[in-house]
């Protein structure tokens, strides 16, 4: 009986191939390399659906409160971070509720890859606004940071 190819003159045996079909890995480098590219994204540019690797939320320090027009709503005065806040910077502002007292906490978001002009000092006060479920009648606003009550700075 003879041992080699079925053909003779050709160096292949007439076996099925084995393996995956060359498209296939294509296809799979494809879908790796898009997920690689969108986290690179997501962590350098601050952009696309994982934008929060790319960012980072610096906490500040509340200082005062004061009241508004509008009885469901009051406004924090913060200081500003070390670095100062620049033109795009939004303060955000959260009170949590918790029966005869509203703990307040503020942060800024900005992206790690930018940098900018800052438009204030570091200390400089800037005031955000909180709005509550129910008006803030005879409650005490308190600082998350430090647990201690904050002075109330509404004009009378």
């Amino acid at each position: 009986m003879q041992q080699g190819p079925l053909i003779p003159g050709l160096e292949e045996f007439d076996l099925p191939r084995r393996g995956w079909p060359r498209w296939l890995t294509w296809v799979v480098l494809g879908v790796i390399a898009f997920a690689l590219l969108v986290v690179l994204a997501g962590f350098v540019g601050g952009v696309g659906p994982l934008r929060a690797l790319g960012q980072s939320t610096v906490p500040l320090n509340t200082v005062a409160f004061r009241e508004t027009a509008s009885t469901n709503v009051i406004e924090i005065a913060v200081t500003a971070p070390r670095e100062g806040l620049c033109r795009g910077d939004e303060i955000v502002a959260v009170g949590y509720e918790r029966g005869n007292r509203i703990e307040v906490e503020a942060s800024i978001t900005r992206s790690r890859s930018t940098s900018c002009q800052p438009m204030t000092m570091a200390g400089d006060l800037q005031w955000a606004a909180v709005r509550l479920d129910s008006p803030i009648g005879t409650r005490t606003v308190v600082s998350t940071d430090d647990r201690r009550a904050l002075e109330n700075r509404t004009a009378t």
